[in-house]
């Protein structure tokens, strides 16, 4: 079977039942009339995720396994539940049904989370600090709305009133993490996009359900409701089912999030809310938990103010760092040399300079194009980077220069410094494509001055002078300069 086939196939099936589970309201069907077809999704979902698993085979499947372990318990906890309430007619909580619902909640968010992480490795702090944003508003919504009424109901056992409240606990949870991986989270997927109508799909219905509950029940609003859990269902059995799901938790591209507009506006409507649920309570005239709302709004400003400061620091980082490389670049290495310069003015000791020229780097343009000549430059700037002395500061000085100010070392120590850098290019072949690999080596000219005399203009000179040495003297070759002196008075 072609491999684009299966989710179709599942979706038609799924769309079949949702509309079955929808006749009961038109045909009168009695209480298994939807609940069979409803119980078929819930029982097959499991099965059409492990069979994606089976013909996709993804590369880290631990998340997808999660998943499936998840939905099994969600199954096992439907059956118990329609038997129970079948044969019974009414159950007191907590039931076995609603441990495993919410054991099985447990799982799938533990399992969206493992995707974030592989997806978006280092972005913790940036999407924590957003997460918690919109944690603390829908926290407040929660309460007010779903908790607090539980809360407060007096003919409630506490066992009753902490099940009830776990609940709405945790599909928070999970619209929290749903909106943490919409946003920039790494390549807009098929399977991302079921995977993100299945999270809010699922908590849309949820939320249904408990409304319902609390304004007393309706028997039109089962059929629908269990036909929104059917097409949820639906929609992760055909996020495991696509091909996309192989590379699902691959890492995204993208170093670090932005302020889109999309996060902007999730942010912001976060922020809104629950000052506008307190007016709101208060123009109806009901109480109003002053405390409560206060100290929510205050934790959201500051954490605010923590993603603005992040967001000024990675644009800081950003205006200081060669694009290609991931090193410094050119502009933060020439204040960074002049702050060396005038601290050792001030102390006394030694600076350094190491400027690093790639080889014939103009005919491995030449001969395997841009590319080709951008992953020599990464490769080598990694090795820099690896072998940079505590202290130093490397930098992308030009097109295939790289340049090193080193504090506090002389003479006699920079020469074998020196070389140790150009052997970290020399020794290693380098990948210009995913079959080649090519010798590559650097010139490497270096240069000292004392405290007192260091000047940027001359340190550069001289390491200059040297660099053109060692291309003058055959290339890969390491050149010191002599030390740096100031230049005798002129006699009058």
């Amino acid at each position: 079977m072609h491999r684009n086939r299966p989710w179709r196939l599942w979706l038609v099936v799924v769309a079949v039942c949702a509309l079955l589970c929808c006749l009961r309201l038109i045909l009168g069907w009695p209480f298994l009339g939807h609940e069979i077809p409803y119980l078929a999704i819930t029982c097959a979902t499991p099965l059409m995720i492990v069979t994606g698993i089976l013909i996709h085979r993804p590369t880290r499947p631990a998340g997808w396994i999660t998943l499936a372990a998840g939905q099994v318990l969600y199954a096992v906890a439907d059956t118990i539940y329609d038997f129970d309430l079948w044969t019974t007619g009414e159950m007191t909580e907590p039931t076995p049904s609603d441990v495993l619902y919410l054991s099985s909640t447990l799982l799938i968010g533990a399992a969206v989370v493992t995707f974030i992480r592989r997806r978006t490795p280092g972005w913790d702090l940036a999407t924590g600090l957003d997460a918690l944003v919109v944690a603390i508003s829908a926290s407040i919504l929660s309460w007010e709305f779903f908790i607090k009424p539980v809360a407060g109901d007096s003919e409630l056992a506490m066992s009753e009133k902490l099940t009830e409240a776990a609940y709405p606990i945790l599909d928070l949870m999970l619209l929290i993490l749903a909106i943490r991986l919409v946003l920039r989270s790494g390549g807009r997927s098929t399977s991302l996009r079921l995977l993100l109508g299945y999270l809010l799909l699922m908590f849309a219905a949820d939320t249904a359900y408990a409304i319902v509950g609390l304004l007393g029940g309706s028997n039109t609003s089962e059929p629908i409701t269990s036909a929104t859990w059917i097409v949820s269902l639906g929609l992760l059995g055909a996020c495991a089912l696509h091909p996309a799901m192989r590379d699902f938790d691959s890492p995204s591209r993208i170093a670090a999030p932005d302020a889109t507009p999309a996060r902007l506006t999730m942010l912001t409507c976060a922020v809104l809310m629950v000052p506008g649920l307190q007016l709101g309570e208060h123009l109806a005239g009901r109480d109003v938990d002053v405390p409560l709302t206060s100290t929510a709004c205050a934790v959201m400003f500051l954490l605010v103010l923590a993603r603005m400061a992040g967001l000024v620091a990675a644009q800081r980082r950003a205006a200081d760092t060669d694009a290609l490389t991931g090193v410094r670049n050119r502009r933060y290495f020439e204040e960074a040399l002049a702050t060396e310069c005038r601290r050792a003015a001030r102390t006394g000791y030694n600076v350094g300079l190491i400027m690093i020229d790639i080889d014939h780097f103009k005919r491995v343009n030449d001969t395997y194009g841009h590319p080709g000549g951008d992953r020599v430059l990464r490769e080598i700037a990694q090795r820099l980077s690896s072998g940079t002395r505590a202290g130093a500061t490397l930098a992308r000085y030009g097109g295939e220069e790289f340049i090193a100010v080193i504090p506090h070392i002389s003479a006699a120590d920079l020469s074998p410094l020196a070389e140790r850098t150009r052997k970290l290019v020399a020794d290693l072949p380098v990948a210009v494509t995913d079959q080649t690999l090519i010798t590559v080596t650097a010139s490497i000219g270096a240069a000292t001055a004392p405290g007192p005399l260091a000047e940027p203009a001359e340190l550069l000179r001289a390491a200059d002078q040297a660099l053109y040495a060692a291309k003058s003297a055959g290339r890969n070759r390491t050149v010191l300069a002599p030390e740096v002196h100031r230049p005798a008075p002129i006699q009058g």
